[in-house]
């Protein structure tokens, strides 16, 4: 009787422990097509690149959130960033919406040329990878607060600093809302390859650098202090 009373008690404390391990898991946010999937919506709409974002499409676009720290997936909600994203026949479009305390920037900016180390100041990023057989290769575009700007082309480890995009950016400051708008137009010949079509998916991340709070924000967090983990980037996919 004692040994049934004995093994009863442990079968009792197991189911127990594998309770509490089951919901310490499940308070873990875990990476799913659901949550790392932005799609991006076309449009026939002209789109005058001001940085204001005031064209209508932009609401009918899907909203996703930079606001998680890339090295550890902590949610700072207070500089949570707008990312939409849109595409016409001849370029792609993204948009931020980033609330700010105080802005860092490089003074006097620099709009010739490319400021190499520009992510060292206040900027908003995207990491696109047309094409997901060559996890490695993947294309960088950087806009500063100041409309500074920089794209360099990857093929991991190495970083093509040369590489023009001729990507093209606007930024507008609104200091009364206290949030800068961004907005990038990328043509597809930049990317080499076909156009996109309606369900054609890519890699992407998008992030952000807040250098008054020294965060590195991004929308799916590598788990690393590097952005440079394109394993751990999310779906972009085309709809029409």
């Amino acid at each position: 009787m004692t040994n049934i009373i004995t093994w009863f008690r442990l079968l009792i404390f197991f189911q127990f422990l594998f309770v509490m391990t089951d919901l310490s898991f499940s308070e873990t946010p875990m990476t799913n097509e659901a949550t790392s999937r932005v799609t991006a919506k076309y449009t026939t709409s002209k789109i005058v690149l001001d940085g204001r974002l005031d064209e209508e499409i932009w609401e009918q676009a899907e909203i996703v959130r930079v606001e998680r720290i890339i090295k550890n997936g902590e949610a700072v909600p207070v500089l949570s960033t707008k990312v939409r994203v849109l595409w016409t026949a001849e370029s792609l479009y993204i948009a931020y919406v980033a609330p700010y305390r105080e802005l860092i920037t490089f003074e006097p900016a620099i709009y010739e040329g490319k400021r190499v180390g520009l992510w060292e100041r206040d900027v908003v990023e995207v990491f696109i990878n047309p094409n997901p057989n060559t996890i490695n290769q993947y294309s960088e575009y950087e806009v500063a607060p100041t409309g500074e700007k920089i794209d360099l082309m990857l093929d991991l480890p190495n970083k093509d600093f040369l590489w023009n995009s001729h990507f093209e950016a606007a930024v507008y400051l609104d200091s009364e809302m206290r949030h800068w708008t961004t907005e990038m137009r990328i043509p597809f010949s930049a990317f080499g390859v076909d156009k996109p079509t309606n369900g054609t998916r890519w890699r992407v991340n998008f992030y952000r650098h807040a250098i008054k709070e020294n965060v590195f924000l991004g929308w799916q967090p590598t788990m690393n202090d590097s952005a440079h983990r394109p394993e751990r980037f999310g779906i972009l996919e085309f709809i029409q």
